[in-house]
C-alpha cells in the first residue's frame, strides 16, 4: 500500500493499544500520535506517545483515579454517585449484572492528581505543522466533548473520521452525552454513520463512528471499508 493510502492517526486515551478494527489495520497507519498521561513519553519515526492530558484549553485540572480494574474509569470528571444512587432500581437492570453490583466499589476514589492539560490544536500547530492527520479516536471517560472543543481547527481542516466513546447516561458529573456531541460535530460537517452496541457498566456508553459529509471521499471510503460498512 502506498503512503498516499495511509492514515495519520491520533489516539487520545491510548492505553491498551489501537482499538478494533484498527488493531487489524495498523499497516494502513503511516504515523500514530498517542496521548496517554500515564505512559512514558517516546518518539520514533512512525509514532509518538505524548504523556499529557488533552482538554479544550491549556490549564491544570484534577485527574480522579478510581479503584477500577487497574485504574480503569479514571477521568478528568468526578463519578456521578448521586445519579447512580437516585436511579439504582433502573440502572442495576441495564448491562452486565456483575458490573452493576461492583460499580460503587470500583468507583471508589484512590488518588487525585493535578495534570497539565493542553488543546489538541495547539499541539498540532506547534509540533506537527508539517503533518496532516485524518483520523481521531478518543476514549477519555467523558471528556470527548471538551477535547473536541480544543480541536476545532483540526475538525475544520484535515479530519475525515472520528471514533469516539460516548455516554448516554451521566455516569460522570457534568459530561456531555452522545446527542449533544453528535449535534456539535454536525456543525463541522460530520455525521454519525455507525453506533456500536452499548457496553460498560449500566450499558452507559457506545463507540461511535463519525465521517465528514464531503471531505476527502476516497479516505472516507477507505474508513468505511476498514469498519466493513
Amino acid at each position: 500500500m502506498s503512503n498516499s493510502d495511509e492514515f495519520n492517526f491520533i489516539d487520545i486515551g491510548s492505553v491498551g493499544g489501537l482499538p478494533s478494527p484498527w488493531n487489524s489495520h495498523s499497516d494502513e497507519i503511516d504515523f500514530l500520535l498517542n496521548f496517554e498521561p500515564n505512559d512514558e513519553a517516546q518518539r520514533s519515526e512512525k509514532s509518538m506517545t505524548y504523556n499529557t492530558a488533552v482538554w479544550e484549553k491549556e490549564e491544570e485540572r484534577p485527574f480522579y483515579i478510581y479503584k477500577g480494574f487497574n485504574g480503569t474509569g479514571s477521568s478528568l470528571f468526578k463519578q456521578n454517585y448521586n445519579y447512580v444512587r437516585d436511579n439504582w432500581d433502573t440502572l442495576k437492570r441495564q448491562g452486565p449484572e456483575s458490573y452493576a453490583l461492583t460499580w460503587f466499589d470500583r468507583s471508589s476514589p484512590v488518588e487525585t492528581k493535578l495534570l497539565k492539560c493542553r488543546a489538541l490544536d495547539t499541539i498540532l500547530q506547534e509540533e506537527f505543522s508539517d503533518k496532516e492527520f485524518q483520523f481521531l479516536k478518543i476514549d477519555a471517560q467523558g471528556a470527548e466533548y471538551n477535547i473536541l472543543q480544543g480541536a476545532e481547527v483540526f475538525l475544520s481542516t484535515s479530519c475525515v473520521g472520528l471514533h469516539l466513546e460516548l455516554f448516554v447516561i451521566p455516569l460522570y458529573e457534568e459530561i456531555r452525552l452522545l446527542p449533544e456531541v453528535e449535534a456539535y460535530l454536525k456543525r463541522f460537517g460530520f455525521s454519525l454513520v455507525k453506533r456500536f452496541p452499548a457496553h460498560g457498566t449500566f450499558d452507559s456508553q457506545h463507540d461511535c463512528l463519525f465521517l465528514h459529509d464531503s471531505r476527502a471521499p476516497e479516505i472516507s471510503d477507505q474508513i468505511r471499508a476498514i469498519y466493513v460498512l
